[in-house]
């Protein structure tokens, strides 16, 4: 495990230091770099970070309320796993939150708003590198999601997507979804610019059906043995 030239771009944040590291640790996490399963050791993050073990427990500590990774006495914390029903729950307390959230943001949303959706879309187009996804794919979502004002909802679906967006990079590593995804997000950003909140609802749930199912499918192929572990 080095996740050590990430430690040290995170930092340069301005946050606390729990927070920071749990930043680090989460992208890690999405991106890959610390896989299922994966022990994590205070002392060799705290190494990697430059700090002392009381951050780096106190992040982790973060992360757990976060469904993120899972501490086991006398084995200490892990990248927490998910299964196929898990994926499944996720994307459907997903749907709820999110359509609810972006029907209520569409009044609220101005040009500014529409122009950084439309980066992120271009970006993500354009990024040949899929540990990126989960990132921009966020970032798409939270844009359209913060003119409702609703901060508490908004971090409880931040919440939802890094417990399944690791799963989200498989997707577009392993079943070529990055196409299928951009289609989603065209659509519901269309919608959205024209103010049609059912429209933009009605592709949002579609967006998130077809992602929970391609993700979920995937990861039971792996689980039996179908497929290359993850």
């Amino acid at each position: 495990m080095d996740i050590s030239k990430l430690a040290t771009s995170v930092l340069q944040k301005q946050r606390s230091t729990p927070g920071l590291v749990a930043d680090g640790i989460r992208l890690a996490i999405l991106r890959g770099e610390l896989a299922p399963g994966q022990v994590l050791r205070q002392e060799e993050l705290a190494k990697q970070f430059g700090l002392s073990r009381v951050p780096v427990r106190e992040a982790l500590r973060e992360l757990e309320t976060q469904g993120l990774v899972i501490s086991y006495p006398h084995r200490g914390t892990v990248v927490a796993e998910l299964s196929s029903v898990d994926i499944e729950e996720v994307y459907l307390i997903r749907t709820t939150l999110e359509t609810t959230v972006l029907r209520l943001s569409i009044p609220k949303m101005t040009d500014l708003d529409f122009r950084k959706a439309e980066a992120v879309y271009d970006q993500t187009d354009h990024d040949p590198n899929p540990a990126h996804s989960a990132e921009l794919n966020w970032a798409f979502h939270e844009i359209l999601y913060a003119p409702a004002g609703l901060p508490r909802m908004l971090n409880m679906i931040r919440t939802l997507h890094c417990q399944a967006l690791r799963y989200h990079l498989v997707g577009f590593v392993a079943v070529d979804f990055k196409r299928e995804s951009q289609s989603g997000h065209r659509q519901i950003l269309e919608a959205c610019r024209q103010r049609d909140e059912d429209a933009a609802v009605a592709a949002l749930t579609q967006h998130l059906s077809e992602s929970g199912k391609s993700i979920a499918a995937y990861v039971r192929q792996v689980r039996s043995g179908t497929l290359g572990a993850l």
